[in-house]
């Protein structure tokens, strides 16, 4: 069920899937006249705020769709990202277009002039529009050596701790 509400007022639409993303698309003024919603099912689902009314449904894939973005090539596109790692384009007017297969698990997409950026757990992957993949970057292993960083810092910490509570104590005796 999708809820929006307003101080003056409360709309709710229910689909009959499960939302695995939603994104709002804001006019010139900033007010969000336009939610996306992908489901489980691979569906698009196009409402009109706020008024809650869908205004389309639209099959882009298979399989749950897991991220969406406003394409920077052109305003009304969108870039969404299946649960199979696909890249699809959706211009608002025509058919969907598959644009290129990651064979990853992508949580979140970003358009960036000629490059699309992903984000598949620690992994951050930028690709060319064509599916080339341009960079790679794991970040799993600066947060190991952030962790072992912070393990130093803490026993540092202790020992000071630790050095400071005996010489009370030789204090006392």
């Amino acid at each position: 069920m999708i809820v929006w509400e307003t101080k003056l007022n409360r709309k709710t639409l229910r689909l009959h899937c499960v939302a695995t993303v939603i994104l709002g698309m804001a006019n010139d003024d900033g007010n969000v006249e336009r939610m996306l919603v992908g489901d489980g099912k691979g569906q698009l689902h196009i409402l009109t705020v706020p008024n809650l009314a869908l205004e389309k449904t639209v099959p882009i894939g298979e399989t749950a769709l897991r991220a969406m973005c406003s394409d920077s090539e052109e305003s009304l596109a969108l870039l969404i990202a299946d649960a199979d790692g696909k890249i699809w384009r959706y211009d608002g007017q025509s058919e969907t277009q598959l644009l290129f297969e990651t064979k990853r698990s992508i949580s979140s997409i970003r358009s960036e002039r000629n490059s699309i950026r992903i984000q598949s757990g620690w992994e951050q992957c930028t690709f060319e529009r064509d599916g080339h993949l341009q960079n790679s970057h794991d970040a799993s292993t600066a947060f190991g050596e952030n962790t072992m960083l912070r393990r130093l810092r803490e026993r540092k910490k202790l020992d000071e701790q630790r050095e400071q509570a005996e010489s009370q104590v030789r204090l006392m005796a």
